[in-house]
């Protein structure tokens, strides 16, 4: 009787199996037995997306970029050489020569030896770091050269003030993010700067901070810089 039973089981599922074999082979030579279900294909969403992307392109690709020559250079420091420990592969050094702007990183070797002497493309994090802790530049300018995350040697960077604050503002062709260094905090107190982003598409700042003494007269700066009237406030 067992026998009989676990017999019967067993076909059973075989049958199963079988059944749903046939229906997958069926459903692929039937063009339309997905049709009412209405879901998109890839070839549809891959479309729409490349749609999109096309859009955001063709608008970054129309706004006119400025060209802003820099105001700001970086010549020799008359200070002796230091030794600095990377901050990236412990127990490793770099000798750094503030008065021949040097260092012996890679990075520095391999692209900033290529550069001027005086401009920010011949700087590497060690030689930022040493002009931001040794230098006389403005603390809005110091705070752009340690930002290790955000800063690019490429960017255009202005630094200046607006409406009495001082103000760092940069950005690359093709992004529509502007990065803005301010001051954040009381006027009577110690100076204290803070990075905001602001999109160009959107007219808007990210996550809505905005700067505290000056952000309708940046706006108004970025309107007339890209010539878009919808980045006034």
């Amino acid at each position: 009787m067992w026998l009989a039973m676990l017999t019967l089981i067993l076909v059973g599922c075989t049958v199963a199996a079988l059944a749903g074999l046939l229906g997958g082979a069926l459903r692929q030579h039937d063009p339309d037995a997905m049709a009412g279900q209405g879901l998109p294909t890839g070839d549809s969403v891959l479309g729409k997306v490349a749609a999109i992307r096309k859009s955001r392109d063709d608008s970054w690709t129309r706004r006119p970029w400025p060209y802003i020559r820099d105001r700001l250079t970086f010549p020799p420091l008359d200070i002796p050489a230091v030794i600095l420990h990377s901050s990236i592969t412990p127990g490793k050094c770099y000798r750094v020569d503030p008065a021949t702007l040097t260092c012996t990183c890679s990075y520095f070797l391999l692209r900033g030896s290529n550069a001027a002497i005086g401009s920010k493309e011949r700087l590497c994090r060690h030689l930022r770091k040493v002009y931001a802790e040794r230098g006389t530049l403005p603390p809005v300018v110091n705070m752009v050269l340690l930002d290790d995350v955000h800063f690019c040697e490429t960017d255009q960077l202005w630094s200046g003030e607006v409406e009495g604050v001082p103000v760092a503002i940069a950005w690359r062709e093709g992004d529509p993010w502007v990065t803005i260094y301010t001051r954040s905090n009381a006027l009577n107190q110690p100076p204290e700067f803070q990075r905001y982003n602001f999109h160009l598409d959107h007219a808007s700042w990210a996550d809505s901070r905005a700067p505290k003494y000056n952000a309708s007269a940046i706006r108004q700066m970025l309107a007339d810089w890209f010539g878009d009237r919808k980045l006034m406030a």
